[in-house]
């Protein structure tokens, strides 16, 4: 007789409930009675604590974004010998270390993966039974003393570690020069620490940020993308609009909604002035702190339009009512008015936030230019397409 696949579900060390697979084939999440007891908190914003099963046909949403995509989910699925579209099986053997303060543990697998199957970086990868979305390469590492290696198993990662890619030249130094960029453009925000450099037992330098979800002694902090929190599964990451997120953060924080919001406008600014126009719904999040919601960090911030293969994409999600501009290139200053607007900001809001955006582009660029990192052709391509959106979308907003 088959049996259902089950897992535990902890909040930072506490069992907070179970997922499983029932038998008529749905999902169900079950808080644990014990938890809810002792007044722990929910362990996501559309989980709320009750007695209760949440029911679901796939994963809940919030699970569903947990798990891990592209090089990472297939890496995973050799090593478990399963097809790659069984999420909630992968799920349950990575799902030790994900972002956030929640993890998933199997108690009664049945099958241990073999975490010795592929490259020196799938392995590495493999070692600490991470989950991480995104397509780009990734993996989970520690800083020591003698620098960055690949974290193992239960143990505590302090960074993201984003390695080279064989298709797209220069990737690890282009994020890390748009990234540069952006913290020149937006100093008053919080953006990702990283730096460029060596991984042990990793071919090539890669790009490690620093984890804003660990503190420094290793707490778990929780933390959920906008597609967790806005109850959407992983692969709806490019549907709806930057407004959604506004709405979401004006509705449930009951402080600091306003600062917010214009610190979402101004990133979605920059994004566009840099050319990050894959900016979709799970690159931008939440933080849970003792005052409730807060926009988290900046990240990954990539100026993915500079390659040929992205140059004529549209931007991620829809900048207010109707369709986008099929390219960056065709973005205007009315399509900003229409940005700011659908997130029940005012002109005059939109129009400060430029002129910061102005007086701080010098500064970019010269932190574009003496960064150690990045080829100068490199550092000039991305320099010379702000330039031009400068010109063609931004400088005659609000004249």
């Amino acid at each position: 007789m088959a049996v259902n696949l089950y897992g535990t579900v902890y909040y930072q060390e506490a069992l907070a409930g179970t997922l499983e697979q029932a038998p008529d084939g749905r999902y169900a999440f079950t808080y644990n009675l014990a938890y809810i007891g002792a007044g722990q908190p929910q362990i996501a914003h559309t989980l709320y604590l009750r007695f209760a099963p949440y029911y679901s046909h796939g994963l809940h949403p919030f699970f569903d974004n947990l798990v891990a995509e592209g090089w990472l989910a297939r890496a995973q699925a050799r090593a478990l010998g399963i097809r790659g579209d069984d999420r909630f099986a992968r799920l349950l053997a990575f799902g030790a270390d994900c972002p956030g303060a929640v993890s998933i543990r199997d108690p009664r697998p049945e099958r241990e993966p073999n975490l010795a199957v592929g490259t020196r970086e799938e392995v590495a990868a493999l070692a600490n039974r991470a989950s991480i979305s995104g397509i780009q390469r990734k993996l989970f590492a520690v800083q020591t003393a003698n620098g960055f290696r690949p974290a193992r198993a239960g143990e505590t990662s302090t960074h993201i570690a984003k390695l080279p890619s064989a298709d797209l030249e220069e990737l690890v130094e282009l994020e890390y020069l748009t990234t540069v960029a952006a913290k020149a453009l937006l100093p008053d925000d919080q953006v990702v620490e990283l730096e460029v450099a060596e991984v042990e037992n990793i071919r090539g330098r890669c790009l490690l940020v620093r984890r804003f979800d660990r503190a420094p002694q290793g707490e778990k902090i929780h933390f959920e993308e906008f597609n967790q929190l806005l109850d959407r599964p992983s692969e709806a990451k490019y549907e709806g609009a930057y407004s959604d997120m506004a709405m979401f953060i004006l509705r449930h924080q009951q402080y600091h909604r306003e600062e917010d919001v214009d610190r979402l406008l101004r990133r979605i600014l920059v994004s566009i002035l840099a050319g990050n126009n894959d900016a979709h719904m799970k690159n931008f999040g939440l933080l849970y702190t003792p005052e409730g919601f807060r926009l988290a960090p900046f990240y990954d911030v990539v100026a993915a339009g500079l390659y040929p293969q992205y140059k004529d994409s549209p931007l991620a999600l829809r900048l207010g009512a109707g369709k986008n501009p099929p390219t960056l290139a065709s973005l205007r200053s009315k399509h900003l008015s229409a940005l700011a607007e659908s997130m029940t900001l005012s002109p005059s809001a939109l129009k400060l936030a430029i002129e910061d955006l102005n007086r701080r582009l010098p500064v970019a660029i010269r932190a574009i230019e003496d960064a150690g990192h990045g080829s100068n052709p490199l550092k000039k391509k991305l320099i010379k397409f702000m330039g031009k959106r400068w010109n063609a979308t931004f400088k005659s907003t609000g004249n």
